[in-house]
């Protein structure tokens, strides 16, 4: 079984004027990488955390285990990511 994932942090900070990956919509973005991920045969898992520490660069994701950071993640990035993680699961 491939260990490769992307773990994708839904953190939601709820102090005043906190940037937070949830309050950026991390969410919503996981619905829509799961669809890239399932439309372009991508058999790797998107796993949701509560914090991967950047929230103040949020969206913020990682391929795990010990793959690459992605910060200020749009929907115009999933693209890359999926490159990405397809790349990395190839060779872990």
């Amino acid at each position: 079984m491939n260990p490769a994932r992307l773990i994708v942090c839904v953190n939601q900070r709820l102090g005043f004027g906190q940037k937070s990956c949830a309050g950026s919509g991390s969410r919503e973005l996981i619905d829509i990488i799961k669809n890239h991920f399932k439309n372009t045969g991508i058999d790797v898992p998107v796993v949701e955390q509560v914090c991967l520490g950047r929230c103040a660069e949020g969206i913020a994701m990682r391929i795990a285990p010990g793959g690459q950071f992605f910060t200020r993640v749009t929907e115009a990035d999933v693209g890359m990511i999926g490159e990405a993680v397809r790349q990395f699961s190839l060779n872990v």
